[in-house]
């Protein structure tokens, strides 16, 4: 019994906890505060869309991490309606200004988004949840932030 404890614990659990970030993302994590700046999910109001939606937003959309990273470096560069997956965040915020960011850092910097793991907005999605229910006009918005919510804050 003790052994199928060691295997579980092992060769299960410590796969599972969150991987280590390349060495390429650890750099990116270092710029990351300049745009944490204003997609923190705690702003109230919001200035942009929390890395946990762009995040899954992006790899569902383009699959692969070279991919989503090229893309990510694209829409940051020169933001465009076109290029938005964000597409809510942009009606509800406008587009973000391009950064004049370096090829190389926007490549680091986008790394780290795709890499890390990021916790669900719990706050962002309480705060829009309880600014959308006053708005009669957002009802699709505030059932998708509900559904959110719920599936990954309680």
């Amino acid at each position: 019994m003790r052994n199928l404890y060691f295997f579980i614990f092992f060769f299960i659990v410590i796969p599972l906890k969150a991987q280590a970030l390349s060495p390429l993302a650890e750099e990116g994590k270092i710029y990351f505060s300049v745009c944490n700046a204003c997609h923190n999910p705690d702003l109230e109001p919001p200035k942009a869309a929390p890395f946990f939606g762009i995040q899954r937003r992006y790899k569902r959309a383009y699959g692969s991490k070279e991919a989503v990273v090229q893309n990510i470096k694209s829409y940051v560069k020169q933001p465009s309606e076109e290029k938005a997956l964000m597409r809510n965040a942009v009606k509800n915020l406008g587009l973000m200004p391009p950064l004049d960011l370096s090829d190389e850092i926007l490549h680091k910097v986008a790394t780290y988004i795709v890499e890390e793991s990021f916790a669900p907005p719990c706050k962002h999605w309480e705060i829009a949840i309880q600014r959308l229910s006053q708005q009669a006009d957002q009802t699709r918005h505030l059932n998708k932030d509900r559904r959110m919510y719920h599936r990954f804050c309680q």
